[in-house]
């Protein structure tokens, strides 16, 4: 549903009214005395649209996993800011993004995973093209049984996949969609900065869950990197790192991070599993988290890494997969499988603690008595700072 001048989607509205200059000047103020983003933001389709364009479409975002096709020919069928793409693996293993899309009569290529192809075809007319996005073969192009096949030094000015800009970090797979966007290790430096310490060569992909979600997915981000509500909802985490013990999250531009001192490690967390290679005895007592503006939460245990992926579906339906990595063998070894499983179990309950309270919050966005809120100025700094980002780019020049 479209947005309303009460801001709850229930009709037309453009983003001047959603993000109104009193709206941005209430988001604005210092965080003792600052609104949140209106209902519109979580419930409006418009600001959806607005979203995808201005925010996801302008930087990169996280699209999927080097795991996901890790052979030749492997393919995956993405979105980003609304728009299907395709990752790929090309024959020397470099990893390639193109829209979803064939330039020939527009039909979409592909619906599943596929393994090992050595083409990509549409299913509409057959056209095919090799994994690097160029023309190979137009069927029946010239009449029955007249097949153009391309030659050599052909392909050039012939119809072929429009490319999208992508780059890997540590297995995780970006795109991004904008001509201009600076390097990803650019992008990513204030996180990777703080990593110092963690020899991450030894991950590998163990194995993902995942969970639908009746939410926007900005309640997700927001969410994750406020430590507020733990004490009320996330009793072992409690019982983990009392609430005495824990920080108020920082930030530094679109680098979101927290950190967590814990006595002891426990099953799920830092037992029974090999730690990072060379880790300090004072990083064995240390977790860390971190959220990269837009999309990309991402969680360091001494014995794990995880990645919270964030897929918005509609302004309120989210799917959350969380992805776990774990060093060497203990990934897929018979050895670790009962520790692997712990890992497992931990975030699996985590996450079934907070859907029911992202569906509240999403309901609580119909509510024409919600204007936005209020924060925490000691616990919700960075909540609020999320906020502003999101506005502001959203906004823009509007």
């Amino acid at each position: 549903m479209a947005a309303s001048a009460n801001g709850n989607g229930r009709g037309p509205q453009g983003i001047e009214s959603i993000l109104s200059d009193e709206v941005m000047a209430a988001i604005r103020r210092p965080t003792a005395e600052a609104r949140s983003l209106p209902n519109a933001a979580y419930t409006s389709a418009e600001f959806l649209r607005l979203e995808n364009e201005r925010l996801f479409a302008r930087t990169w975002v996280l699209a999927g996993f080097g795991g996901q096709i890790p052979n030749a020919g492997d393919a995956i069928p993405v979105s980003v800011a609304g728009a299907p793409l395709i990752l790929v693996r090309d024959g020397d293993g470099a990893i390639n993004a193109f829209h979803n899309v064939c330039p020939h009569r527009g039909s979409k290529l592909l619906d599943e995973p596929c393994q090992a192809k050595s083409s990509l075809s549409c299913p509409y007319h057959g056209w095919t093209y090799g994994l690097d996005g160029a023309l190979l073969i137009r069927p029946h192009f010239d009449g029955g049984d007249r097949h153009h096949v391309v030659g050599p030094g052909e392909a050039d000015g012939l119809p072929r996949l429009a490319p999208a800009r992508a780059d890997v970090w540590q297995d995780l797979v970006f795109v991004n969609l904008a001509a201009n966007a600076p390097p990803l290790e650019e992008h990513l430096a204030p996180m990777i900065e703080r990593l110092a310490g963690y020899d991450l060569s030894e991950l590998r992909y163990a194995g993902s869950i995942a969970f639908d979600v009746a939410a926007n997915w900005k309640l997700v981000h927001e969410n994750y990197m406020e430590t507020y509500h733990v004490f009320t909802v996330h009793p072992a985490l409690a019982k983990f790192v009392p609430m005495r013990d824990r920080q108020p999250t920082r930030f530094d531009g679109d680098c979101i991070h927290n950190e967590y001192r814990f006595a002891a490690p426990e099953e799920g967390r830092g037992v029974g599993l090999p730690h990072y290679p060379g880790l300090s005895d004072d990083f064995k007592g240390r977790g860390l988290w971190f959220h990269f503006f837009p999309t990309l939460d991402l969680e360091l245990w001494p014995d794990q890494f995880a990645i919270l992926h964030v897929i918005p579906l509609a302004p309120d339906r989210t799917r959350e997969e969380v992805h776990i990595y774990l060093m060497g063998d203990a990934a897929d070894g018979e050895a670790f499988a009962a520790e692997r499983e712990r890992v497992f179990e931990m975030w699996r309950d985590l996450n079934q603690e907070d859907i029911g309270i992202l569906e509240r919050l999403q309901e609580g966005r119909q509510s024409p008595a919600y204007d936005g809120g209020s924060f925490s100025p000691y616990w919700e700094g960075a909540t609020h700072h999320f906020a502003r980002l999101v506005a502001e780019r959203v906004r823009g020049n509007d």
